[in-house]
């Protein structure tokens, strides 16, 4: 059990002391229903990421996300459901008996100390408070919100000028973190092309890109996923962005763009790409051709996919770039393609057999585009799109056996990336990793290029500027 969930205790406190507080039954009820709902919501946080109700937490109470997560975690949902009429009660009971046998002047005591117990900073109220900054982030003139983050000097879209270099292929890999290419008998095609190219191994997951539409929206813009505004459907009412996007700038030149997903409505990831200029493919361009899967395709499916699609673009003479996102690897345990038991032994659960499933299929995209000679023009770039998420599970508990970290995965030289795989990268630098590993000129910034100090920990930037970087966000929206 996290040690995280020893917040509940406080909070169990207070719901009994609040409680105690009132005469009349009803106003007992509802003062602890509400604070039953804050209790198991700080629970459910913990169970998914690890720590307390922050702001991913606060975008994903969306109602198509909530929907998508009880077709998910349909046994955690019945234990969250288990867990609030069972505190109910119990809290019920203990709020009339405290109000019975302790005096009011001990309650406000074991009250005061309770709140005081959950103000330290990155606490319980600590990142409730940090929700309400991102949330109320002003909308301002963009370039007056660029500057308070000193970049000035930030070309706009029609600014940008670019020169093509190599065609691109980015795979983002659902929750496939580095602690996976630890394990030899699952990830043997990974671990080899970890040996055979270039491999950033410190790559810490930051604030803002901790989830997939979020990780998206970082690697194509430089800028993590927070921004203000009171909605948990974030840049759905949008329908562009004045931030310049890795999109931007290979249009410009000349590059075509195409994106290839499970399903657009997966976590909003097919109005995220749309957003920067993305034609998007999906099952919806492939009806009946492939196995009906949850969210649309399989992995396999996905990137035979974008085998196509490579095929299709290389064809017309024009430089390509490619992005792909992977579903199959979903927490908590993964979705299993029965197809692949003729190529993956059994495993010791279905995560471990989805994940050895992903990395042959991964294997086997990469050997396509060697074996047809697609790499001598292409540089690739593979890396997870956040952390698995969960707790308690046989994969979590092996993954923790370390400090979980993310990783990049390239053909591209070190000389060209301007980092030697020995160095911290953060999600931030991808956009620059990947225009600079392709050799795409251009005088396109990102954030990252205004982050030059030696050594700086960008991702402790993030978590000092969640405010500032929510309003550039903020003001960035174009609306319909």
């Amino acid at each position: 059990m996290p040690l995280s969930t020893l917040v509940i205790l406080p909070f169990l406190v207070l719901t009994i002391i609040f409680a105690s507080l009132f005469q009349q039954k009803k106003w007992q009820l509802v003062t602890i229903t509400f604070m039953t709902v804050l209790i198991v919501m700080e629970l459910t946080s913990v169970y998914f990421s690890g720590g307390f109700i922050d702001y991913q937490f606060y975008v994903n109470l969306n109602v198509n996300d909530i929907i998508e997560g009880l077709f998910i975690f349909k046994l955690q949902a019945v234990l969250v459901i288990a867990v609030f009429l069972g505190l109910v009660f119990l809290l019920s009971k203990l709020a009339n008996l405290c109000k019975s046998k302790c005096r009011l002047f001990i309650r406000l005591l074991f009250a005061c100390l309770a709140i005081f117990s959950i103000s330290y900073h990155n606490g319980p109220l600590s990142r409730l408070y940090e929700i309400y900054q991102v949330t109320s982030a002003p909308r301002e003139p963009f370039k007056q919100a660029l500057a308070s983050l000193n970049m000035v000097d930030y070309p706009t879209k029609e600014q940008i000028v670019s020169q093509k270099g190599k065609n691109i292929i980015v795979l983002s890999l659902e929750s496939f973190e580095q602690g996976f290419l630890d394990f030899e008998e699952i990830t043997p095609n990974l671990r080899q092309l970890r040996q055979d190219y270039t491999f950033f191994a410190n790559m810490p997951m930051s604030a803002g890109s901790s989830w997939t539409t979020a990780s998206m929206y970082t690697y194509m813009t430089g800028m993590p996923f927070l921004i203000g505004g009171y909605t948990t459907s974030p840049l759905m009412k949008a329908n562009q962005t004045q931030l310049v996007s890795l999109g931007d700038v290979l249009r410009q030149a000349g590059y075509q763009t195409r994106y290839v997903m499970a399903g657009p409505n997966f976590a909003g990831i097919g109005h995220t790409a749309g957003l920067f200029g993305m034609q998007i493919i999906s099952e919806e361009n492939y009806v009946g051709q492939y196995p009906n899967a949850p969210f649309g395709l399989y992995d396999k499916d996905i990137l035979d996919i974008a085998q196509k699609q490579i095929i299709d673009m290389n064809q017309s003479g024009k430089p390509f770039a490619l992005f792909i996102s992977t579903v199959s690897t979903h927490a908590p345990n993964g979705f299993n393609d029965d197809r692949m038991k003729s190529v993956i032994s059994p495993k010791n659960d279905n995560m471990s057999f989805v994940a050895a499933s992903l990395d042959y299929n991964v294997g086997q995209f990469i050997r396509h585009l060697k074996d047809n000679g697609l790499l001598d023009n292409t540089i690739f770039y593979i890396f997870p799109d956040h952390l698995m998420m969960g707790a308690g599970t046989a994969t979590i508990n092996r993954l923790s056996e370390k400090e979980r970290k993310l990783y990049l995965l390239t053909n591209a030289k070190s000389e060209n990336l301007h980092k030697t795989p020995d160095q911290v990268i953060y999600q931030i630098d991808l956009p620059r990793l990947i225009l600079n590993g392709a050799q795409v000129e251009s005088n396109a910034k990102f954030l990252t290029d205004y982050l030059t100090e030696p050594n700086l920990n960008k991702k402790q930037f993030i978590e000092q500027n969640k405010s500032k970087i929510a309003t550039i966000n903020n003001s960035a929206q174009v609306f319909k």
